[in-house]
This record gives C-alpha cells, structure tokens and sequence, in this order.
C-alpha cells in the first residue's frame, strides 16, 4: 500500500550539520572582512561588555540593561481568581487532620449519621472476614 510520500523536510533544505557548516563558514568570513569582530551573537557580546573590568561603569551598566530582559524573566503582578471576595483559605496537613480526626469521632461516638454510598466503594477486607487468610 505505497501511497505519495507527505510531510518530512523539503528537498535542498539543509540538515544540522550541513547548516552549522555554512555558519561556520559566514563567521570565518565575516572574520576576514572585519578584524576583531566578535564571534558570538548579541547577547554574548553585551555579556563580554558588562562582565569586562576594562570597561567604564557607564558602559558596563548599560550593556546590563540591555542584557537583562534575556536573562530574568520580568515581574508582572498576579491577579487572583477571587479579587473582591473572602480571602483564600489555606488549611495546613495539620488541621486537616485535625478536622478529620474530629469528624471521625463524631461518627464513632454515634453524634453524627454517616451515609455510604452503596455503589463504586470498595473497602479493604479485614483479616478476620477473609476467608484466604491463614489463621
């Protein structure tokens, strides 16, 4: 069942190596063209700047700002689900646990009718009414 092939790269387009040749081959030109041209993208190149003692401070800070919005991430205020109503509610394990505890009681002690739903609950067997467990 041999059909058209679809998808996949498209004919001539390079692959990774043939791509990172002819990068490496636009550096080494650009390197003749230009002495002491920098190898690195923009942002390695403000980083050398800011990072070189050499520097005035005055350059130094401005090649920080400008490197800054591609190394940390900016801070936005953060909206919550529900502004204008109670505070939310954070319960730590403990007083979960706590509560459950209390609750829990409540029905052993016979204060509070517990209704089980009869269909999709499954409850661990205790050793004394399984009828495979060895005694």
């Amino acid at each position: 069942m041999a059909g058209k092939k679809t998808g996949g790269r498209v004919a001539g387009t390079p692959n990774k190596r043939k791509r990172q040749a002819v990068v490496a081959e636009a550096i080494a030109r650009v390197g003749e063209t230009i002495p002491n041209a920098f190898a690195g993208d923009a942002h390695a190149f403000l980083v050398a700047v800011y990072k070189d003692p050499r520097q005035d401070l005055h350059t130094r800070l401005d090649a920080a700002k400008a490197a800054l919005p591609y190394e940390k991430p900016r801070l936005q205020a953060v909206t919550l689900a529900n502004e204008g109503a109670e505070p939310l509610k954070m319960r730590s394990e403990l007083e979960i646990g706590r509560r459950l505890a209390f609750v829990l009681e409540l029905i052993a002690r016979g204060e509070v009718k517990v209704k089980m739903p009869d269909q999709g609950l499954v409850l661990p067997r205790s050793k004394e009414s399984d009828p495979n467990v060895e005694r």
